[in-house]
């Protein structure tokens, strides 16, 4: 209830006058609904009476029909959209609240979350979120004033078969509550089992390449049929009981509209009841049988929604795992940055996967960072990336210790390439400018769209300096050309070099990137060293301060200093040219990629 009660301060608050007008509307619905048999039992009480004085009494209830008839036209809708559009108010709030949140959340929470689960509760539970706010809602304040509404006109229109008629309706009620109960707990676990099933479909789509190619697609399939079996029995066992046992009120009305034609007939022919009331009575217990029918699905409605709530909340809760932002941070030309005593171990991790890091970079000056496979170089990137928070005093950015500014602030300022390059479905050019607020756009007076390739100079620079000139001119529709879903449509080293021109392009003074030339030949690593090295933003006295890790030592040969890694400890440092004088690690791999190097050149 406390999770019920918080989402409605939070959502429908707001929506409050909205609910109120509409329910002032649902209660004058429900009292022409009412009003309407009541009429229509007095008019066949008249017109059996016959006569001039009949006739003329009969016109007046008609004209009183046909008012009612066009107000409930009015009302109805009214209600409806009263209720129904506050529900769709939150649904769009709910999406966005919980985009705007997930961005927020650090990586730890994505480990133990699956991605699957995160794509049901952002489409199906906030669309049952609606449904609950707005139908289900609207059903179950009617149910509220309708029942009581039609009880009381037919106790005023017959007494004797009101009670009756309640006698079924009431044992139905006693066996809806147990069969409610066991509903409930049912919609909760298909909620789960459809995040599950989600997920599987995400991971065999992104997968799609690894299980062609291994001819995998059966076993792919049938691990897929598992969940969806799984799922299946489960919306059966639910489609049985909403089939068979939640209409179990729509039955006991049934039963009562029996009782109220056989007990009410034999009064009208005893002459105990007028054929007007008989005839209003029988249309009120029809209509309030409608209300008892529906309550099956209304019941679905509302087991969703308050499942899908409790979900949704969940997710808004988690805390993002950020300090507290106690400084600002503007930086716009390249930042001095300082790692002190860095000791950082990830939060599943029983050993420090960095130990002890240490080092200045000044402005504009370049880190290069080296080492064997998972000597730590990547957490050493993603650490200064703030994809994890380092510890408080280890890292700083002009001063500032980057876990007390905010994050917006810092990563405003710094362009990440990770080792995995991550392209949209969209067009080369799209990528790689990301249609974004840039400030080499605000000295041009222009709009992000209104500049094309002739006008971007920017945008020619950066394509020069990764190299990609050569592949965008043999491309279809050159930088038009939609690269695919995680940009299928490329290969390995054009992604990576998209990655690294979208970093360029951004003109952040922070610059980390995370071994991107692995997939690219000897000629093309030199010449987006080059770019690296000799890129300019305009008006720019020096390059941006970076940050660069590679397994090449050829990549950086240019870096003013070197930290080499290995088991999170820096085992050595220096320039490039102190490090191949001192024989080490550095040293020892160096000479082999030279050998084999000029082996290559040599076949």
């Amino acid at each position: 209830m406390k999770t019920l009660a918080r989402f409605i301060a939070r959502y429908a608050r707001s929506a409050v006058p909205s609910y109120a007008i509409g329910a002032v509307m649902l209660v004058l619905t429900n009292w022409v609904v009412v009003r309407i048999p009541a009429l229509i039992g007095d008019a066949l009480t008249v017109l059996e009476a016959k006569g001039s004085a009949a006739l003329l009494s009969s016109r007046d209830l008609a004209a009183e029909l046909m008012l009612l008839a066009m107000l409930i036209i009015v009302v109805r809708t009214l209600s409806r959209v009263l209720f129904f559009n506050p529900g769709r108010d939150i649904e769009h709030r709910v999406r966005l609240d919980l985009f705007g949140h997930l961005l927020t959340l650090q990586r730890p929470y994505f480990m133990h979350t699956k991605v699957g689960e995160l794509v049901s509760i952002a489409s199906n539970d906030t669309t049952a979120v609606r449904l609950l706010m707005g139908f289900a809602g609207l059903q179950v304040l009617n149910v509220a004033v309708a029942i009581p509404m039609h009880l009381y006109q037919m106790l005023v229109t017959d007494a004797v078969l009101t009670a009756w008629c309640l006698v079924p309706v009431t044992i139905g009620g006693l066996v809806m509550r147990s069969t409610i109960k066991r509903f409930f707990g049912m919609i909760r676990q298909t909620m789960a089992l459809l995040a599950r099933l989600s997920d599987r479909v995400l991971e065999s789509y992104t997968g799609i390449g690894t299980i062609r190619s291994h001819a995998a697609e059966k076993a792919a399939a049938a691990r897929f049929e598992e969940r969806n079996q799984e799922y299946l029995r489960l919306m059966l066992r639910l489609a049985r009981i909403r089939s068979f046992e939640m209409p179990i009120l729509g039955l006991s009305g049934l039963i009562g509209t029996g009782i109220v034609l056989w007990v009410g007939g034999n009064r009208v022919l005893a002459g105990e009841m007028p054929v007007g009331a008989m005839a209003t009575f029988t249309a009120l217990l029809t209509s309030m049988v409608s209300i008892l029918t529906s309550l099956a699905w209304v019941m679905a409605a509302i087991g969703r929604g308050l499942v899908s709530i409790g979900r949704v909340d969940a997710v808004l809760q988690t805390e993002s795992g950020l300090p507290p932002v106690e400084e600002a941070l503007a930086v716009t030309a390249p930042p001095r940055l300082k790692i002190s005593n860095l000791d950082f171990t990830y939060p599943d991790g029983d050993e420090p996967a960095l130990k002890d890091i240490d080092v200045v970079v000044e402005p504009g000056h370049t880190l290069g960072i080296f080492g064997k496979t998972g000597s730590g170089k990547t957490t050493l990137v993603n650490v200064l990336a703030r994809v994890h928070t380092p510890p408080a005093g280890s890292v700083y950015i002009n001063g500032h210790d980057i876990t007390r500014v905010a994050l917006h602030e810092y990563r405003a300022a710094t362009a990440v390439v990770p080792q995995t390059a991550f392209l949209f479905s969209t067009s080369l050019r799209e990528n790689i400018r990301l249609d974004s607020a840039n400030p080499w756009h605000a000295r041009q007076g222009k709009e992000p769209k209104q500049l094309d390739e002739e006008t971007d100079t920017r945008l020619l620079e950066v394509l020069g300096a990764a190299a990609l000139s050569d592949d965008i001119a043999a491309l279809p529709d050159g930088l038009a050309t939609v690269v695919g879903e995680r940009g299928v449509m490329l290969s390995g080293g054009q992604r990576q070099r998209t990655a690294f021109a979208r970093a360029l392009y951004l003109e952040r003074p922070f610059l980390l990137i995370d071994d991107v030339l692995s997939a690219v030949d000897q000629g093309t690593e030199s010449s987006m060293v080059a770019g690296i090295r000799d890129l300019r933003g305009e008006g720019a006295s020096t390059g941006p301060t970076t940050v660069i890790v590679s397994h090449r030592t050829s990549v950086l040969e240019h870096a003013n200093e070197i930290l080499v890694l290995e088991e999170g400890h820096i085992i050595e440092r220096g320039t490039h040219a102190e490090l191949i004088a001192a024989g080490g690690q550095y040293a020892q791999t160096h000479e082999h990629q030279v050998r084999e190097g000029d082996e290559e050149e040599q076949t």
